[in-house]
C-alpha cells in the first residue's frame, strides 16, 4: 500500500504541474480560477481509499471487494463534485472537465496497475 501512495502522489504531482503549464501556454484564455481542486480532490479520494481500505481489513474481507468498492465510491464522489462545480462556478466547463477527466484516467491506471500487481503477489 505504500508503493501505492508514492505512486499515487507521485502522479498527481506530475499531472498537477503539467496540466497547469499546459493550459497556461496552449489554452490561456481559458484557464479555469478552480483548477487547484481537482488535485484537492484527488488528494482527498487517496484519504478515502486509506479509510476503505483499512475497513475492509478489519472485517477480513477480499482484496478485490475493496477495489471494487473504492471504484463505486470515487465514481460517485467525482460526479458529484462536477455537478457542484458546474453549479456554482459556471466557468470554462469544458476545460475543467477535460483536465479533471485526464486526472481520473491517468490516476485510475495507476490504482489499476498496483492493484494487479499486488493480487499477483497474494
Amino acid at each position: 500500500m505504500k508503493k501505492l501512495i508514492i505512486w499515487y502522489l507521485a502522479v498527481l504531482s506530475v499531472l498537477s504541474v503539467a496540466s497547469s503549464l499546459a493550459l497556461r501556454m496552449v489554452w490561456p484564455d481559458h484557464f479555469p480560477g478552480m483548477m487547484f481542486t481537482i488535485p484537492l480532490f484527488y488528494a482527498v479520494m487517496l484519504g478515502v481509499m486509506l479509510i476503505l481500505k483499512s475497513s475492509i481489513e478489519k472485517k477480513g474481507k477480499d482484496r478485490s471487494i475493496f477495489f471494487l468498492s473504492y471504484r463505486v465510491v470515487k465514481i460517485m464522489i467525482a460526479l458529484a463534485f462536477l455537478l457542484i462545480y458546474f453549479s456554482m462556478v459556471r466557468t470554462e466547463l469544458l476545460a475543467f472537465t477535460v483536465v479533471f477527466m485526464i486526472f481520473y484516467m491517468c490516476l485510475s491506471a495507476v490504482e489499476t496497475v498496483l492493484f494487479m500487481k499486488g493480487e499477483k503477489k497474494s
